[in-house]
């Protein structure tokens, strides 16, 4: 909906403001399909940051409780329901860097990124894994090598013991914005 894409939005600002030039950072927007800021992670200069925010500002909810209350009630008929939902397995893996194919050595888990903020208000509903503990369980096997923090901070009301168990599990700490 529009007030939590306002949470996000407002959370995403304050964090790409606060971010020292020496930082790398990356961001992956997503719903059923994934949309990365910049293919790489980037330093945290003064142009990447404006460029961040200038997408940040670009993001609107897609689909879900916003276009399905609408469909409900009639309106937004020609509105493309099946583009907001929530892959949240699909955008993990990208920011994890699986792509599920074959075996793989120790010095293909070493990468850039240390620290995931995993930000999502739902449950996840598309993907190639929907079940909340099935992905749960793929994801901290996958960052066992890695060793990536994966912080999660959930917007809305919904059962948050999947996004507090992926925190636990992968290091991170688990943040309710409710509403």
């Amino acid at each position: 909906s529009w007030a939590r894409m306002d949470i996000v939005k407002t959370e995403l600002t304050s964090t790409i403001e606060s971010l020292e030039p020496h930082v790398n950072f990356g961001i992956i927007a997503f719903a059923t399909d994934m949309k990365r800021w910049k293919k790489k992670l980037v330093p945290a200069n003064v142009i990447n940051r404006e460029s961040a925010l200038d997408f940040v500002k670009r993001l609107e909810p897609l689909g879900g409780n916003s276009k399905s209350d609408l469909a409900q009630a009639g309106l937004g008929i020609s509105a493309d329901l099946s583009a907001g939902k929530t892959n949240t397995y699909g955008a993990l893996s990208l920011a994890l860097g699986i792509d599920d194919g074959g075996r793989r050595s120790k010095k293909d888990y070493l990468g850039e990124v240390d620290t995931i903020f995993f930000l999502s208000d739902g449950r996840p509903t598309h993907g190639k894994y929907i079940e909340p503990k099935e992905i749960g369980e793929r994801i901290t096997e996958a960052n066992l090598l890695r060793k990536i923090v994966l912080h999660t901070i959930a917007i809305g009301n919904f059962d948050k013991q999947f996004m507090k168990g992926l925190a636990g599990k992968n290091g991170g700490v688990f943040v309710d914005l409710g509403k």
